[in-house]
């Protein structure tokens, strides 16, 4: 046996035809609907357009099994499971019952369609954010409603139908009793004339009915005339609307495919946090390690003005042994300039000694002389190594020097290498 709600849905499509155009909630919009074995084809779902006959029967055991009144779900920017698409809302239950979706799977959008089909059926009641059964009442009402526009398209005038009948038995007990014809002829003239009378009056109703009907059937064409204007201009908005239906379908695509793009940002986006949380822990640590290298700086620069201090002083002695050495320099100097002096005097008395007479006066002189020369070669033997110390004491103070700049270019790299984590 086949379910209640197809039959319903089926036998409607029989009355209005096959395809029917079925409205929106709105009913200024409507769309095409095709029934066939299988299911409703419908032309406002680009994508799936197609909708089994169980998709009917399950959306009305959904309404039932919430007590008759069930939210409709929405589906854009929505994944099954969301608040506003839950399986307890007639969208996320038709998307796992019958089309197998699980809990966090994007949905096809149907429910307006799927709505709207079972409103036109007289199934249900189709109202913003949720859908209804209607109630036997409301089923009543509605064939009531057909059965009485079906009697009023079949009904006669009431005034005309009165009139005939009040002739019919006039007419009738004249033909039927010609005895009293007989008998009561005066009487049967007057009312013979009487009804002549009522004929007549009844000749200028239907005259005046026909020119009632006459204009009737004028306004009538008027008003066919008027239904054909607002048919095109229905068809132009269908047409329209089934555009706009398209690009709403595109739309949505579009949104969906905006939306997994967003995810992916997102995605991307935690990467990036992640990332910052990362760098913001290590340049911490680079902060840490730079205050560490700043207390070391500071250290060193303490350092640095302690030999920088130790450097002008032993520059001050070293200037002070320069002093000295360049005395005895001149010293030695004035002792060479003495010594040569000596070597010639000693030269002049050799020719005197060759050309004086009295050799041992020349040889006392002569060993005087040599004495004289000894204490000389004494004296500069000293004054050579006075000055191989002095050398040695500037050779040493050259190499402090040298440490010294060392330590001031060592140090002026740590600066350096100071400014360089600042600016880190």
């Amino acid at each position: 046996m086949e379910d209640p709600v197809i039959s319903k849905i089926k036998n409607q499509f029989d009355k209005k035809g096959n395809p029917a155009k079925i409205p929106l909630m709105s009913g200024k919009q409507f769309f095409e609907a095709r029934s066939e074995a299988d299911g409703v084809y419908v032309d406002n779902l680009k994508k799936d357009p197609f909708l089994p006959w169980n998709i009917f029967s399950e959306s009305v055991n959904c309404i039932k099994e919430n007590g008759g009144k069930v939210k409709k779900g929405n589906a854009t920017n929505s994944r099954l499971g969301d608040p506003n698409l839950g399986l307890d809302t007639l969208e996320g239950y038709i998307a796992s019952k019958v089309y197998g979706c699980r809990v966090g799977d994007a949905v096809f959008k149907r429910i307006n369609t799927v709505a709207s089909v079972l409103a036109w059926a007289e199934i249900c009641e189709n109202t913003r954010g949720q859908i209804s059964l209607l109630s036997e009442e409301k089923e009543l009402q509605t064939e009531e409603k057909e059965l009485q526009t079906c009697e009023s398209e079949n009904e006669i005038s009431p005034a005309f139908s009165a009139e005939e009948n009040k002739e019919s038995p006039g007419i009738n007990s004249f033909y039927l009793h010609p005895d009293s014809k007989q008998t009561e002829p005066r009487n049967l003239e007057i009312e013979i004339e009487v009804k002549i009378q009522k004929i007549k009056e009844l000749e200028e109703q239907v005259a005046g009915r026909d020119e009632e009907i006459g204009r009737l059937k004028i306004e009538l064409k008027a008003r066919e005339n008027f239904l054909l204007e607002k048919d095109s201009e229905l068809q132009v908005l269908q047409e329209k609307f089934t555009d706009k239906s398209e690009e709403a379908q595109r739309l949505e695509s579009r949104l969906i495919e905006k939306g997994e793009e967003i995810e992916g940002f997102t995605e991307k986006l935690r990467e990036k946090v992640e990332n910052i949380k990362t760098l913001t822990e290590e340049l911490s640590a680079k902060e840490r390690e730079i205050e560490e290298l700043e207390v070391s700086i500071s250290i060193k620069d303490k350092d640095l003005k302690t030999l920088a201090e130790e450097v002008i002083t032993k520059a001050g002695e070293m200037r002070k042994i320069e002093e000295k050495l360049a005395l005895k320099e001149r010293k030695i100097n004035t002792m060479e300039s003495m010594l040569a002096t000596a070597g010639e005097k000693v030269k002049k008395l050799e020719k005197q000694l060759s050309a004086t007479e009295g050799e041992e006066k020349l040889a006392v002189q002569l060993r005087e002389k040599e004495e004289f020369i000894k204490q000389l070669k004494g004296t500069l033997a000293s004054k050579e190594e006075a000055f191989s110390k002095v050398s040695e004491e500037n050779r040493k103070y050259r190499m402090q020097q040298k440490l010294a700049s060392e330590g001031l270019r060592q140090i002026e790299e740590q600066k350096a290498s100071r400014k360089w984590w600042k600016r880190l």
